[in-house]
């Protein structure tokens, strides 16, 4: 049997309570339906809103691109050897980048490649991300890795140029490590 318009009742009919609530243990109100009903829909929201999301590219400062999975397919299709890192937090951590020069978390500013100068005592320190050495297809500053203990790490490229004591204008590739 469908349910039409005209076999609602009118609430100024005296229709009377209906016996839809009888089995219903506790208050028998409409209130009562209607704030589990609120109730539901609220739960159902909030459940929808803390499932996986699609994965999508991250955009790091400087409006640089890095990639958004874990297993580095997308950069490296048939994978890469991890280098350990040269220095940083995760000098004695599993090894999760690969390439440049010297990996650490100390070329890091925000869980990205430092941008900008700054003195490491009487050496001036030049940082700048790039977005040529990520992989081998596409333009991206950064990759995320999963190491063996299930931690997650970007590794972010980019350039750091000497200048003094016995490093003058010498640039080297570095990698940010840092902790996703």
């Amino acid at each position: 049997m469908a349910l039409t318009l005209d076999r609602i009742p009118d609430h100024e009919s005296g229709t009377g309570r209906t016996g839809v609530l009888k089995d219903f243990k506790g208050p028998r109100r409409r209130r009562t339906v209607l704030r589990a009903i609120a109730l539901g829909a609220a739960t159902i929201g909030s459940a929808t809103l803390a499932l996986p999301r699609r994965a999508r590219a991250e955009t790091g400062p400087n409006a640089l691109q890095g990639w958004d999975r874990t297993d580095c397919r997308d950069g490296y299709p048939s994978g890469y050897d991890q280098d350990p890192d040269t220095g940083g937090e995760f000098v004695n951590a599993y090894a999760a980048c690969v390439g440049g020069a010297w990996r650490s978390s100390d070329f890091c500013e925000a869980g990205w490649h430092k941008y900008g100068t700054e003195l490491v005592g009487d050496v001036q320190v030049d940082h700048m991300p790039v977005s040529t050495t990520c992989g081998t297809t596409s333009m991206k500053n950064a990759w995320r890795w999963t190491t063996p203990d299930g931690k997650v790490y970007r590794c972010s490229d980019g350039f750091s140029t000497y200048w003094g004591a016995d490093q003058s204008g010498f640039t080297y590739l570095t990698i940010c490590r840092s902790r996703v």
